[in-house]
């Protein structure tokens, strides 16, 4: 079988890995028939892996007891005889490191444990530091049941780690352990007694550590603890589950590893929260610095030097490196010795937004794994980031362009939804999800490289009404719960399965991206997070992407294998035309520099904006000096440069290969480059009607178009073309896809394979037009609106009902199921109807007479009406519509200033219709014959 019919039987049939998956949410321990029906409910949805999560909810001492394993088996068991693919969330709720405390039971010493620090002035004899305050307490009382027994932080086992003496601002640093006569350590604070008063002139720092007797967490920089962790919470799957262990059971995923952190009053310096620590990491310190590691741990609070910000960019690159092989090298150790990929996702400072500081602003990310995203992907075999809200946001780029620097491409991405809308409360998460809202983030973030949803998450329940707090209620435990969403049972497959072939689609692409823009990690690490760069970074990235131009986030060791070719720079198997240095003021060495010198020298553009490079980490502090002799060569600009610098970056590729283009003021956003079977793949989506045009060398070329709808493949209104007529423009509806792939053909035709700007035909297959000959009738009066006899509220009930604004402001302000407008129409007799509705809160199905004609989940609600449905005389139009559950659960709990709107918001449109030709599925996928009650193909198989 060739490349290509491999690629179109998977495009057809998609596998697991590019389906959408879920993260299932236990809050209970489940019966048997509960785990077969959700586990055959999310395949039935498209949905062909998960995830079991054990959340706040659930009994915190029955994780991974014998009846919770019992019960995992069970879920695999039947995932196996469904061709499902599981993946091992690897602990209780999240934050991989503690296996629900049973990890530190009877092992008290294997608590984290930190590094904390006092400051002493000139003639005082001691210092303290009390209050310290537990990140933790910024999720609420449930979450701090979960972290600490008892809920509650408290200290023990204070040590004193290393005294200093620094001389002066910025002066001499001495390590004077003899200063100190002693620790006081309490359960909250801690003093420091010293021998003697501090020398005039002087300060003396005091680094101490205490562990955490009531966490749960293991000490993440301790390798004996990190043993006992993997002991503790992932052998008891390989025990419960090991036979089905590389087969059905795919990979383990951890996530956001990393100890609590910790701040302080009388904190002080650079580092923004304590440090995890052990004495094997301050063994590698010392050997790492020997006499000098004083004047490093001073480095690392204070100062803004050359030489003081290098001694910081040193010790984060040890730190990191140490935090990673010692907690992530294990956890993959583990997994590959036991058949299984590793996976999951660390904390990521720029989710839910563009700049690198966008989320967790008040921890200092440094020490975990030292933000160095490249190195983390280093532990992987499988990339993975979360995704926070309906953004456009850097995450999936993010992803992919870690898994490329590791020779691989695409990345998972776990979707949650967190900010509620205005006037809603925090931490109330997103109950008025929409699957027009889901599809739409999901198709951005497979334009921007995902190849699967991990959606956060799928309910064992819905939980309760007695109360609304945050997390310990499974009802606002970062919801919605996907499956209790109204419009889930009948709308969700369609959706899946559309976003799996594009995933297909484009699992082969090399993205047409020219720029690369250097990750600033080591200025992360001398400046911290919230430095220029991170705001800076962030403002490239989003101005890239809505200029439409591709680009990669590269390493600063991607520099060192570079190479040059045709005024463009290769990393690994990807060229680019631009290199962007975002705010970038601290390089590893002067080697940087002049490698960046030898890419403008030969052509490539090098772009700067923000502040530039002033500190070397390794080497002698020539950096100013170094980026003045380079300067000429670089564009700088005090801010991201306007939208036609940036367009000018990309390569023009029109007369060597295929590529997309997009006219100003479009909305189309693509993805597209050269597949593995010497073709082109672009995909488009447009969230408004708008144009792209794709441009062709010369010719003969030809066109396809894959629907992502129902996997039909077909070559489009020219068999082939050349291409003398100019570009090819190609029209998307608001809300459509096309996946088109472009190769060249054996004979030459003329023609278009769309349409040329001034042909009336531009929709091509997948965007019908359809004329309307006469003008529409609004169908404004004479609803009723009928619930059905097995709703959980309004149950059998039936009311007039206006179709000019919702249900929740008609008496209903509460009710949040399926309902079903009803209203009847008067024929002369049959002929082809198109109903149009405006304005809908929801998915709908419309049925004429009994019969199901179409469904719609997104804009625009247009459906056909087949004349062989309807009769002369009356007929009757029913228009079920499945809201988001937002007033249902929302309802009384204050989390909302008002209802969410639920039903038809404006008249429906009747009128008759002429289709210009049958031209498949709709954009929205959705089948428009009417007895056409399931999708074309709902098969997606492994393989």
């Amino acid at each position: 079988m060739s490349a290509h019919e491999t690629a179109l039987r998977r495009f057809r049939n998609p596998d697991p890995w590019h389906a959408p998956a879920a993260y299932w949410f236990w809050h209970r321990l489940p019966a048997k028939d509960t785990i077969r029906a959700q586990v055959r409910q999310m395949h039935d949805a498209g949905i062909r892996s998960f995830q079991v999560q054990a959340r706040l909810s659930y009994p915190i001492e029955g994780y991974l007891n014998d009846d919770y394993l019992a019960a995992c088996r069970t879920a695999v068991e039947t995932a196996a005889e469904l061709d499902m693919i599981v993946g091992i969330y690897d602990d209780y709720n999240w934050q991989t490191g503690h296996a629900a405390g049973r990890a530190v039971a009877d092992h008290d010493e294997l608590r984290e444990r930190h590094l904390f620090w006092v400051r002493i002035p000139a003639g005082a004899r001691d210092g303290s530091l009390s209050g310290i305050r537990s990140a933790t307490e910024n999720l609420g009382p449930a979450a701090m049941d979960w972290h600490y027994e008892g809920g509650v932080v408290a200290w023990a086992d204070w040590r004193v780690e290393y005294a200093l003496v620094v001389e002066g601002e910025q002066g001499a640093v001495a390590e004077r352990p003899e200063l100190v006569d002693g620790v006081d350590g309490t359960a909250d604070r801690c003093r420091i007694r010293l021998a003697g008063p501090v020398p005039d002139g002087a300060e003396a720092i005091v680094f101490v550590s205490a562990r955490c007797a009531t966490s749960r967490l293991v000490n993440p920089v301790d390798p004996v603890a990190v043993d006992r962790f993997i002991e503790a919470g992932y052998q008891p799957f390989a025990d419960a589950l090991g036979d089905f262990f590389g087969s059905t059971v795919a990979y383990m995923f951890f996530d956001q590893p990393h100890a609590v952190y910790y701040d302080w009053p009388e904190r002080t310096g650079d580092l923004r929260s304590a440090m995890p620590f052990h004495e094997s990491l301050a063994v590698s310190i010392r050997e790492r610095w020997g006499g000098q590691t004083p004047q490093v741990l001073a480095a690392v609070l204070d100062g803004d030097d050359p030489e003081r910000l290098s001694l910081r960019a040193q010790f984060y690159e040890h730190f990191s490196g140490y935090a990673m092989e010692t907690f992530l090298g294990k956890l993959r150790t583990w997994s590959h010795a036991h058949g299984l990929r590793q996976t999951g996702h660390e904390v990521l400072g720029h989710v839910g937004g563009w700049a690198l500081d966008t989320a967790f602003s008040n921890w200092d990310l440094r020490v975990n794994f030292g933000l160095d995203h490249f190195g983390v992907d280093g532990y992987r075999d499988l990339t993975a980031v979360d995704a926070q809200d309906a953004l456009v946001q850097l995450s999936p780029v993010f992803g992919d362009s870690v898994a490329r620097h590791h020779g691989r491409g695409g990345t998972m991405v776990e979707q949650y939804f967190l900010t509620p809308p205005e006037g809603g409360t925090p931490w109330s998460g997103h109950w008025g999800l929409t699957l027009q809202e889901l599809r739409t983030t999901a198709i951005n973030h497979h334009l921007q490289g995902m190849r699967q949803m991990v959606f956060h998450g799928f309910y064992q329940t819905h939980g309760h009404g007695d109360d609304h707090e945050s997390l310990r209620n499974p009802r606002f435990d970062f919801p919605p719960g996907i499956n209790f969403e109204p419009w889930f049972a009948d709308h969700h497959l369609r959706f899946a399965l559309e976003s799996a072939r594009l995933s297909e689609f484009l699992e082969p692409v090399s993205p047409q991206s020219d720029v690369a823009v250097l990750y600033p990690l080591r200025t992360v690490w001398t400046a911290g997070q919230l430095g220029e760069q991170a705001s800076v970074m962030g403002e490239w990235a989003r101005a890239l992407t809505e200029a439409r131009v591709g680009f990669h986030l590269v390493d600063e060791r991607d520099l060192d294998a570079a190479a040059v070719e045709e005024g463009a720079v290769r990393f690994g198997d990807h060229q680019y035309r631009a290199l962007v240095l975002p705010a970038v003021t601290t390089l590893r060495s002067a080697a940087s520099l002049h490698r960046l010198r030898r890419l403008a020298e030969s052509g490539v553009r090098v772009l700067a904006s923000g502040a530039t490079p002033a500190v070397y980490q390794d080497g002698p502090q020539t950096a100013v000096e170094d980026w003045a002799g380079l300067a000429p060569a670089v564009e700088v600009f005090a801010t991201v440069p306007e939208e036609a610098v940036l367009s000018g970056l990309v390569a023009q590729r029109g007369r060597t290969e295929p590529t997309l283009r997009v006219p100003a003021g479009s909305p189309v956003r693509w993805r597209g480059g050269p597949d593995a079977a010497d073709g082109f793949r672009f995909a488009c989506f447009a969230e408004a009607e708008g144009t792209v045009e794709l441009l062709l060398p010369d010719g003969p070329w030809r066109i396809e178009e894959w629907e992502a709808a129902d996997g039909s493949v077909h070559a489009l209104e020219a068999d082939t073309l050349e291409t003398a007529e100019g570009p090819v423009v190609l029209r998307l509806e608001q809300n459509a896809v096309r996946l088109l792939r472009v190769y060249r053909g054996a004979e030459a035709a003329s023609g278009r394979a769309d349409a040329t700007e001034d042909s009336e035909a531009a929709a091509g297959r997948g965007t019908p037009e359809w004329s309307a000959p006469e003008a529409p009738e609004e169908l404004e009066s004479g609803w009723l609106l009928e619930v059905a006899e097995g709703a959980y509220e309004e149950a059998g009930t039936r009311r007039d009902i206006a179709v000019t604004h919702g249900w929740e402001r008609q008496g209903l302000p509460a009710f949040a199921g399926t309902a079903d407008y009803v209203r009847q129409i008067e024929l002369d007799a049959p002929v082809r109807l198109e109903l149009t509705l405006p304005a809908v809160a929801g998915a709908v199905t419309v049925s004429v007479n009994g019969v199901r004609v179409g469904a719609r989940a997104w804009a625009p609600y247009r459906v056909p009406i087949p004349a062989d449905v309807l009769r002369p005389g009356a007929n009757e139009l029913r228009i079920r519509v499945a809201p988001s559950a937002a007033n249902r659960y929302y309802a009384g709990t204050g989390l909302r200033a008002e209802p969410e709107p639920c039903g038809l918001l404006a008249p429906p449109l009747l009128s008759r219709a002429l289709a210009t030709s049958d031209l498949g599925a709709p954009p929205d996928g959705f089948d428009t014959g009417p007895r056409d009650s399931g999708p074309r193909s709902s098969s997606i198989t492994e393989g």
